[in-house]
């Protein structure tokens, strides 16, 4: 299983954000995937990388692996 996080701050992140996901979409069909998830969520700028809400579960299971 393999997961990609990207994080963009910018004038067009939204522009990119839509092209980014489009290309990985064409690459999911290229290679007839079919059990794929894919999510965008926009995130207030505190200054600090931030998790986003639907990451949120997956941080608290690793934690609990952690222990």
């Amino acid at each position: 299983m393999k997961k990609l996080e990207v994080v963009i701050k910018g004038e067009h992140e939204e522009e990119m954000g839509r092209e980014m996901l489009s290309g990985i979409y064409g690459v999911i069909q290229n290679y007839g995937y079919t059990d794929v998830s894919v999510r965008a969520d926009t995130i207030a700028d505190r200054g600090c990388i931030q998790i986003p809400e639907f990451l949120k579960p997956h941080v608290q299971s690793v934690k609990e692996r952690r222990v």
